[in-house]
């Protein structure tokens, strides 16, 4: 089953369910932003800033810099910077209610050798594992760090496989389960991978086939029965027109063998050119029964749109923009309880904290 993701004038909001995840949660209201970080020593400062390449988003140009961000179990992320070449980790301490402290970042963490051109960062649904997808190298494609438990402290990396020569790993997920890691390469003609978390065998290749747009970013339904893959076009270091159909498909997946299937349920795909720098996207946790909400960065626009998937039902739709005003978002994730979603910007390598509980201005209502 197919569809089309409407014109340039579709919808401007997400509508959140009321008491998702047993809360109170704002019916069409954006999250709040509550906290807004520059990146520590940012590669835009520097004063050697032209020795870095610009990409362009179809005639705008951006650096690539806080590429991706993950939760750990608790008040915990995991940040990596393309251009920066390096992993922090830090503490979110959220505060920021009437009469308290504003939510703030400690960085405990960090990590400058070893970590070429880091493109995506996951984190094992037990907070034990922290896998990298790398771009723009052939040493390392994936790498695969241990996590101290306690203190958070990475062990030695481990290498689960080479780079692409003509590629460039790209989005990178555990599973729910955590016994595998699925992996997107951009290259040409690009790929789906998912390999064993254990031992690096691969489990599953599904070889892209809807070229120019590539296979940016995978998620998977919180029950592990559905692989969510995310297609758009990749940027380039001239500026270029842009063209309608990006692209977003829904899979089964069995999570026992981690092989995803490679027929979709369903999928849409871009009507207007509004809907085609796609890059990373996260699943946001919602209550059992409610349609699976997906999120998806989307670099041309600048926001985060949504999209509800109906496992019954089997159908995708087109919920609204959920988040604007970004400056060349790139990385989304959702905290496992929902409530916070972390956004890393290449335009001013930023990462930014909204609050699912905390709603903004009241967003118009999609249009039919």
């Amino acid at each position: 089953m197919s569809g089309g993701i409407g014109g340039d004038e579709i919808a401007v909001a997400a509508r959140a369910s009321p008491n998702e995840s047993g809360q109170a949660w704002a019916e069409n209201r954006a999250p709040k932003m509550v906290l807004s970080h520059r990146m520590e020593r940012s590669i835009l400062d520097a004063p050697n800033l032209s020795d870095f390449v610009p990409f362009a988003v179809g005639d705008r140009r951006r650096y690539a810099t806080c590429s991706d961000i993950a939760w750990f179990p608790g008040p915990y992320l995991a940040v990596v910077n393309l251009y920066g070449q390096h992993l922090r980790i830090y503490r979110f301490d959220r505060h920021g209610g009437p009469g308290q402290a504003p939510a703030r970042l400690q960085l405990l963490r960090e990590i400058t050798e070893g970590v070429p051109a880091p493109e995506g960062v996951s984190v094992s649904p037990d907070g034990r594992l922290l896998a990298i997808g790398h771009s723009l190298t052939e040493e390392i494609g994936v790498s695969l760090y241990p996590i101290d438990p306690d203190s958070l402290v990475p062990g030695a990396r481990e290498r689960v496989c080479r780079g692409s020569a003509n590629g460039a790993f790209h989005g990178v997920t555990f599973t729910p389960d955590g016994r595998h890691i699925a992996v997107t390469e951009i290259g040409h003609p690009g790929f789906v991978a998912v390999m064993r978390t254990a031992s690096g065998e691969r489990t599953c290749l599904l070889e892209n086939r809807y070229a120019p747009f590539r296979p940016k970013s995978i998620a998977f339904s919180p029950d592990g029965r559905f692989a969510v893959i995310v297609r758009g076009l990749n940027v380039s270091l001239t500026a270029a027109a842009l063209m309608p159909g990006g692209m977003i498909s829904v899979h089964p997946f069995d999570m026992a063998s981690g092989v995803i299937g490679s027929e979709a349920l369903v999928e849409l795909q871009g009507q207007s050119t509004s809907f085609v720098y796609v890059d990373m996207c996260s699943i946001l946790p919602r209550a059992a029964g409610a349609p699976c909400r997906i999120l998806v960065v989307d670099q041309g626009i600048d926001q985060i749109v949504a999209f509800d998937f109906d496992a019954g039902n089997r159908t995708l739709a087109f919920t609204g923009h959920f988040l604007a005003g970004l400056s060349f978002p790139h990385g989304v994730a959702a905290s496992a309880d929902g409530r916070f979603i972390a956004v890393t910007t290449y335009g001013d390598d930023s990462l930014h904290i909204f609050d699912m509980r905390r709603g903004g201005e009241v967003l118009e209502s999609p249009l039919a």
